[in-house]
């Protein structure tokens, strides 16, 4: 009998609800629409959750209330980052809101413009200077905070249509009030000013989501579904408001109003956008609010999921990681820090798993090899799989693909098959994939093992070998720093290299948790990555004087056979338009058709040679485009695509033919010009700045740049010049973009 009792305990239990108690504010009744819909329409229940809504009236509460009490749940803006930055045990779960609807507003007509508060003694509600987005646009005005006359009390509804003054408002609640009552006001939005930030964010505590990770996903996604629900039966929603949430007293108007203009800061995705949240992080540090060292990634919810004995074996082992420091670009010493590629990559894994790790370096990659296979070592970051490495090893699923490329000396023509290097002494890090590859696959070319990448290029340079292979990324980098003036990429092999992690066998219960933070890796970031460390594709190929001595041996041939030149001069239209092809890569923008941002590099140091030689000027525009990620988040990155495609062919009609214009990457462009003074720069900035803003574009109708300009100075290198003309363009977007800076 008692074990009855216990059984049917046990299955009660088991059937009980998970309780959740979710934080409201007390006012913005449809900002919570989506919450209130996910417990009306059943989509808790269906989760197996008992929400609870309570309000609060003090935000400066609200994190501690969530840390003290089990199963809280709470809504806040971005000043959740700050709490975190400061070590509050947090853990942002979603944003609700992609951007912030805070703003100033001044019903006081006098005030033309931020500084106007400060010169004629506004007073301004002292609770908007708690907000950092108002901050952050006040500061980037040089308001001085300090001068500015505050009331300390929080205004009401009463005082904002009837005491002239600044204000800090919600666009999409308290504007109906102004609208409805014809007041006359002026707006100042802090995303029009650069800071982009977020506006409610769901969280919990660091404690709840460890313990519960289960039920904090079920909790998400109901409530995501809620959030669909609300904003594709408005009018239903607002009627379940009135009914059961208004504690406010709202009236059908207002919720109408608030849920139309809450459609354009809704989030799509209900993720956080990392380069967001890093900008974020930023702007605290900047105003001295944040340590720059504290990982903000740390308290992002992550998607993946794992089984209980994942959970337990990451609890359990601190993965001791080996690679090899002579490996750029994917992994290297830089300042001391290991970093590269795959280190970045490794980082997301890592944050998303919550895993713990200690990486040692070691100079050979054999020496490596023998490591795992000897379970001195646990895993490692950038490798492929191999019918020998997978005798003591597991892979995971790729993480990137490269190409793997053939590196020679100039006066080497393009190079279209791998058969060429037939007999000839080609250089390759020894124990590397692509030694294994050449060979299984090409046993007759001569295999000169090096030490690594570099030793195998040193070896190209001095003459020593004919050619080296390795991964595109690899031989660039290296090729690029080391200035190997003297050699070039020459063509491609048939083989591509997925990149992939190498787990020592008897670990390989981390395969499926690695594989699955592999796949929730978005293209945003992989983008960033690629952006960051891959700013070459190809070095150029001429065969120019291959191609004219098979021309020829053509034409001598052609004396004896006219079907063998035939044939010849096939060949030869085939080689040159494949020569052409890889020379297009290396110098070519593929989107836009201007120069790739290794051509600029290379225009760059050539102009400052001349420019040191024969002491003539040069000076440089450096551009981008002013919120463009809104561009690709409201029209898709096709219609961002075509925007720089126009963007492009506009500028190019403004230049001179001894101008250089090429894209620095994403929405950055630069302007390399020759013999041109820097007020002759400026007054170009000025007019391209002009043309972009009076410019219909097919799709997206209008478009603003900012921009730096900057002349050579005589002790200038690339690096000093990238460097204080990307300042100047920082500044330009401070001030309030749309403007040029000099």
């Amino acid at each position: 009998m008692k074990k009855i009792i216990i059984f049917l305990l046990l299955a009660l239990l088991s059937f009980a609800s998970d309780t959740i108690n979710l934080q409201l504010k007390w006012k913005n009744s449809f900002q919570f629409a989506g919450f209130y819909m996910a417990k009306e329409k059943n989509y808790y229940k269906k989760e197996n959750l008992d929400v609870n809504f309570f309000e609060f009236r003090n935000k400066l509460d609200v994190v501690d209330e969530v840390l003290k009490k089990k199963n809280y749940y709470s809504i806040l803006d971005s000043s959740l980052f700050y709490w975190a930055l400061k070590d509050k045990k947090i853990e942002l779960l979603m944003p609700i809101f992609d951007h912030s609807p805070l703003c100033l507003v001044s019903t006081d007509m006098s005030v033309k413009t931020l500084k106007d508060i400060e010169k004629k003694n506004i007073t301004i509600d002292g609770y908007s200077l708690t907000s950092l987005p108002i901050v952050a646009m006040l500061k980037s005005q040089y308001v001085n905070l300090n001068k500015l006359k505050t009331n300390v009390t929080m205004y009401s509804i009463k005082n904002l249509l009837t005491k002239k003054g600044v204000y800090g408002i919600y666009e999409t609640d308290e504007r109906y009030y102004l609208d409805k009552e014809k007041i006359n006001y002026k707006i100042f939005k802090p995303r029009e000013y650069g800071f982009d930030f977020y506006g409610d964010i769901l969280f919990t505590s660091q404690n709840e989501f460890k313990n519960y990770p289960q039920k904090v996903k079920r909790f998400m996604d109901a409530s995501k579904k809620g959030w669909n629900y609300a904003f594709n039966h408005i009018d239903e929603t607002i009627k379940v408001i009135l009914k059961k949430y208004n504690t406010q007293g709202f009236t059908y108007a207002k919720l109408k109003y608030e849920a139309n203009k809450m459609k354009k800061f809704m989030s799509q995705k209900f993720e956080f956008n990392n380069d967001k949240i890093n900008n974020i992080k930023n702007i605290y540090v900047l105003l001295g609010m944040a340590n720059a060292k504290v990982d903000i990634h740390s308290f992002i919810y992550s998607p993946c999921e794992l089984t209980c004995a994942e959970k337990k074996f990451i609890k359990s082992h601190i993965l001791k990681c080996i690679l090899t420091t002579s490996w750029a670009s994917f992994n290297t010493l830089r300042d001391g820090k290991l970093t590269g590629i795959t280190v970045d990559y490794w980082n997301i894994i890592k944050k998303r798993l919550n895993l713990r790790s200690q990486c040692k370096t070691i100079d050979s990659w054999s020496d490596l090899l023998q490591k795992i296979k000897n379970k001195k070592a646990d895993i490692t970051l950038a490798t492929t799989n191999t019918p020998d490495r997978e005798k003591y090893a597991v892979f995971s699923k790729p993480y990137a693909a490269y190409p793997i490329v053939i590196a020679t000396k100039n006066n080497i023509g393009f190079i279209s098959n791998i058969k060429y290097l037939k007999g000839r002494k080609i250089a390759v890090g020894k124990n590397y994939t692509v030694e294994e590859l050449l060979k299984k696959n090409y046993p007759s070319i001569q295999i000169v093992e090096a030490k690594n990448i570099n030793e195998a290029l040193n070896m190209v340079s001095d003459g020593k070998v004919f050619a080296a292979l390795d991964i595109l990324p690899v031989i660039a980098y290296h090729i690029n720093k080391n200035n190997f003036t003297n050699l070039k990429i020459a063509g491609k092999t048939p083989w591509n290299f997925n990149v992939k992690f190498m787990i020592r066998k008897d670990y390989k219960i981390l395969l499926p948790a690695i594989n699955n933070a592999i796949d929730s890796i978005n293209e945003d970031e992989k983008m960033a990555i690629n952006n960051k460390w891959i700013s070459v594709l190809y070095q150029s190929g001429h065969s120019t004087k291959e191609i004219v001595n098979i021309i020829l041996i053509a034409l001598v041939i052609l004396l004896i056979i006219l079907g063998w030149v035939i044939n010849l001069k096939k060949e030869i239209r085939k080689r040159k338009k494949l020569e052409l092809e890889l020379e297009r890569l290396a110098t070519v923008d593929i989107l836009t058709s201007i120069n790739n941002r290794y051509k600029m590099d290379l225009t760059l140091y050539e102009q400052i040679e001349i420019s040191k030689r024969y002491k003539r000027p040069i000076s440089l525009i450096y551009f981008d485009i002013d919120f463009f990620k809104l561009v690709n988040d409201t029209y898709g990155h096709k219609i961002g695509d075509l925007a720089l495609i126009e963007l492009s062919n506009l500028v190019l009609d403004s230049l001179r033919k001894s101008d250089v214009f090429g894209r620095w990457g994403g929405e950055e462009f630069l302007i390399i010009l020759p013999e041109t003074m820097l007020s002759e720069a400026v007054t170009l900035a000025q007019k391209l700045k002009t043309t972009i803003e009076n410019h219909n574009f097919d799709t997206i109708k209008k478009l603003t740049c900012s921009f730096g300009v900057i002349s050579y100075e005589g002790n200038d290198s690339v690096e000093t010049l990238m460097n204080r003309v990307d300042k100047k363009l920082y500044k330009a977007k401070q001030n309030g973009r749309n403007r040029v800076e000099f």
